[in-house]
C-alpha cells in the first residue's frame, strides 16, 4: 500500500504540475496526462491518497494530502461549477432562440429516446454529430420526426434541424483532425446581419495535437467579425486547454458566460471531461446555457437560450480620434 501511495503521489504531482505549465502545448505525453487529470480526479486522487496514507500510519504526510484534496476540490467548484441564478430553460421565452447540440453517437438507448429528448426541449436550431449515414431513408425519418424545422441538412453524419431557413451550405477539414459544416441562415429580424453556424466534430485521437484544427477553426470564424457567429461542436478538448486561446479571441464559451450546474459532458454516467460546447461571438445576446442530464448517449447535450443583436455601428470620439463600438 505504501508502494500505491507513491505511485499516485508521483502521477498526481506531475499531472497538477503540468496544469500549472505547459498543459496540453507541449509534448504529446503532458497533453495525455494533462487530457487524464482533470480537476475533479486530481481532487478525488488527494483525497484517495490521504486515506491510504492515514491507513499506514503516514499521519503527517496525510494531512497535507487531505489539504490539497480541498485546494483542488475549490478550485474544481469554481472552474466546473456555474450558477448564474438564471431560470430554468425549460421555461422557454418565444422571443428568444433556443440552441442545442448533442454528439449522439455511442447511445446507451435506441434513436427514438434521441428524439423524445429532442421534442421535449423543442429548440429552434438542433446540431447532432455522429449521427449515422445520410442515406435517404435517415434524410427521410429526419423530415418525418421534426416536420417543424422544415431546413434540413443530412450529411456526413451531421444533422443539422432548422426553423429558419438555410441559404448557404458548405463543409471543410479542419486539417487532419476534424471537419466541420457552415451554415448561413436567414434571421426573422429585418435589423439583423445574416448569422453563420459551424457544426463541428473534432477527431478523438488522443496523441494528435489540436493546435492546427483548433487554428484553422478560428480563422474561420475570425473572417465572420461582423455578423452572429454559433459554434456547436464535439471538441474532444478540455475547455482549458490552451487550443482554445485563438478561438477565444472572437468567441466565448456559452457556459462560462451563461451556465448553470456541472459544466462536464463525457462520459456518462459520469462526466468528468467539458469535450462538448456552443461558443458564441459579441453579435449573441446569452440568457441561459446548460448541459442537460440524460442517459440516452455518452455525451450530454448543450442547450442555450440566446437572441441576435443588431450589428454594432463605428462611430468616432472626436475628442481623440478613436473608434468605438456603440
Amino acid at each position: 500500500m505504501k508502494v500505491l501511495v507513491l505511485l499516485i503521489s508521483v502521477f498526481w504531482c506531475l499531472a497538477i504540475s503540468i496544469r500549472f505549465t505547459v498543459r496540453d502545448s507541449s509534448s504529446a505525453v503532458a497533453s495525455l496526462v494533462f487530457y487524464m487529470s482533470p480537476l475533479i480526479l486530481l481532487s478525488l486522487g488527494a483525497f484517495v491518497v490521504f486515506v491510504l496514507a492515514w491507513i499506514v500510519h503516514w499521519r503527517r504526510i496525510a494531512v497535507i494530502w487531505f489539504l490539497l484534496s480541498i485546494m483542488t476540490g475549490i478550485w474544481c467548484w469554481n472552474t466546473q461549477f456555474r450558477d448564474t441564478g438564471a431560470y430554468s430553460v425549460l421555461q422557454h421565452d418565444p422571443s428568444k432562440k433556443r440552441v442545442l447540440f448533442w454528439n449522439i453517437g455511442d447511445r446507451l438507448w435506441g434513436i427514438e429516446h434521441v428524439i423524445n429528448e429532442l421534442q421535449q426541449l423543442d429548440p429552434d436550431l438542433i446540431g447532432l454529430v455522429e449521427a449515422g449515414p445520410d442515406s435517404a431513408e435517415m434524410k427521410q425519418f429526419w423530415k418525418q420526426s421534426f416536420p417543424e424545422h422544415p431546413y434540413q441538412v443530412v450529411q456526413n453524419g451531421f444533422v443539422f434541424l432548422s426553423r429558419l431557413p438555410i441559404t448557404e451550405t458548405s463543409s471543410g477539414r479542419l486539417v487532419d483532425m476534424g471537419h466541420y459544416l457552415r451554415f448561413r441562415l436567414q434571421s426573422d429580424q429585418a435589423d439583423i446581419s445574416v448569422p453563420a453556424v459551424f457544426l463541428v466534430d473534432i477527431y478523438s485521437k488522443v496523441l494528435k495535437s489540436r493546435r492546427a484544427a483548433l487554428k484553422e477553426l478560428a480563422d474561420q470564424v475570425s473572417q465572420l467579425n461582423q455578423q452572429p457567429v454559433l459554434v456547436l461542436g464535439d471538441f474532444n478538448t478540455p475547455r482549458d486547454s490552451v487550443h482554445f486561446d485563438s478561438l477565444r479571441k472572437s468567441c466565448n464559451n456559452s457556459l462560462e458566460i451563461a451556465g448553470d450546474g456541472y459544466l462536464a459532458t463525457w462520459p456518462l454516467p459520469i462526466p468528468v471531461l467539458d469535450l462538448d460546447g456552443i461558443w458564441v461571438n459579441e453579435f449573441i445576446e446569452l440568457y441561459h446555457a446548460e448541459n442537460r442530464w440524460t442517459w440516452v448517449s455518452d455525451h450530454r447535450p448543450v442547450l442555450i437560450e440566446m437572441s441576435f443583436k443588431t450589428q454594432n455601428k463605428k462611430v468616432i470620439n472626436v475628442e481623440n480620434g478613436k473608434f468605438f463600438r456603440m
